[in-house]
């Protein structure tokens, strides 16, 4: 069953209706090329058109299919849960999920308004989590004081969660440093994960 885009917020209704923007460029650029080139080729509009409206029915299909997958994943994951989650309420959402993964989890001993938890893998490797709810792109701030507690903490790792996205200065600054961002789509392949073990 689809899921109803009524129930899915601004973002979800974004990410729904619209592709990489990348993407779109290059296949509107080849859309166009192709034509003219077949047009070049054969010296009829006619096949020209042709291929035009082909490309565009192809295109219309694919981006169907994908917006079914796409919001079929979200049903599947009742994603919109995390929609109004408190920092308290992502954490205790997030940290079963992640222990799933056969991470260890342990709490700091002391209060950091930068960390929320660690974690560490079998052979002893530790990273630094911070989570953060937001109603709109979480920005570089975030992510430069967390990546800040990386020598104080020991951690050999810094992930910043996020039920929303993050903006491209934080992605570009995470490209520089070991960092790991990990948003709403992140947790619906966490949460499908988790279903599908239960089902298994």
């Amino acid at each position: 069953m689809f899921c109803d885009i009524t129930r899915l917020d601004a973002f979800e209704r974004r990410l729904c209706i619209s592709l990489n923007r990348r993407h779109h460029l290059i296949l509107w650029i080849v859309f166009i090329l192709l034509p003219i080139l077949i047009y070049i080729i054969t010296n009829s509009w006619e096949t020209a058109c042709i291929t035009f409206f082909s490309e565009l029915l192809l295109y219309s299909v694919f981006t169907l299919l994908w917006l079914g997958l796409t919001m079929k994943r979200q049903e599947d994951s009742s994603i919109w849960i995390i929609n109004k989650m408190s920092d308290e309420q992502l954490e205790e959402f997030t940290i079963p999920l992640v222990a799933k993964l056969g991470f260890t989890i342990t709490k700091p001993t002391e209060d950091n308004p930068d960390t929320n938890f660690f974690l560490s893998t079998s052979t002893g490797r530790k990273a630094i989590v911070k989570l953060k709810s937001h109603k709109r792109e979480v920005g570089i701030r975030l992510v430069q004081r967390t990546f800040e507690q990386m020598n104080s903490q020991e951690a050999a790792e810094c992930w910043v969660i996020t039920n929303k996205s993050f903006t491209s200065g934080a992605e570009k600054f995470t490209e520089a440093n070991n960092i790991r961002l990990y948003d709403r789509q992140q947790f619906i392949k966490w949460i499908l994960t988790e279903r599908k073990g239960e089902n298994a």
